[in-house]
């Protein structure tokens, strides 16, 4: 592109064809989880709270941390389940400064009915790749996020 003010050539950054494909791909089946999730009242997000909640209790901590989502974020799905009688908030005998989400039965039923589906249709597209396929596709995704995020940090 051509800068018009200075008459200078700015290189435009083009994406190598793997990896326009790699994140078209990435983003198909973002938007596939996304229209699942609107179907079932549910963001992209909160199902994947949804997923990891369950009868023992998890704290809003150990959703953050382990989905990198913010916390203001995760409080408000919580808050949302809370409202519409999915998960209610208990006691943490292990530490009395956080609170315990848990699913409540109309949770359960909920997760069961929505989620169920999802992790079906995961395990038996992993399952239709070889042994060796599905540690490839793992390691290179490890290696790959690992190497992004670095990068985007600056390391």
């Amino acid at each position: 592109i051509k800068n018009a003010k200075r008459g200078l050539n700015i290189n435009v950054i083009d994406k190598p064809y793997n990896l326009k494909r790699f994140y078209l791909q990435w983003q198909k089946l973002n938007h596939v989880y996304d229209d699942y999730g609107k179907i079932h009242d549910l963001t992209y997000i909160s199902m994947f709270i949804l997923q990891l909640l369950d009868g023992e209790g998890t704290t809003q901590k150990e959703l953050c941390d382990i989905l990198y989502f913010p916390k203001q974020t995760v409080n408000k799905v919580i808050l949302s389940f809370v409202k519409r009688g999915y998960a209610a908030m208990a006691e943490n005998p292990k530490d009395r400064r956080s609170r315990l989400i848990v699913l409540t039965e109309k949770g359960k039923e909920f997760q069961k009915k929505v989620i169920s589906h999802i992790e079906q249709a995961e395990l038996q597209a992993f399952a239709s790749l070889s042994e060796r396929e599905q540690e490839v596709i793992t390691d290179l995704w490890e290696k790959y996020t690992s190497i992004c995020i670095n990068k985007i940090n600056g390391s």
